[in-house]
């Protein structure tokens, strides 16, 4: 199941995938308000086989955040 934090920031989220520890994780990212860099506001807690089972999970997440 994946973890959301609502985030004040009217950015727009994006989508990253990655392998770490044997397994494919997604996480979602906004830029800071304020300063440089990105602040996670979701992430999966399940971990893939695939990379593109993680993808498709990590859409699907993002598309509820669009909503």
């Amino acid at each position: 199941m994946p973890t959301f934090q609502p985030s004040p920031c009217q950015a727009s989220p994006v989508l990253h995938v990655f392998e770490q520890e044997g397994g494919w994780h997604w996480g979602i990212t906004i830029s800071r308000a304020r300063g440089t860099g990105f602040k996670v506001i979701a992430f999966s807690e399940h971990t893939f086989k695939l990379e593109d089972a993680a993808r498709e999970d990590g859409r699907e997440a993002l598309a509820r955040l669009s909503s």
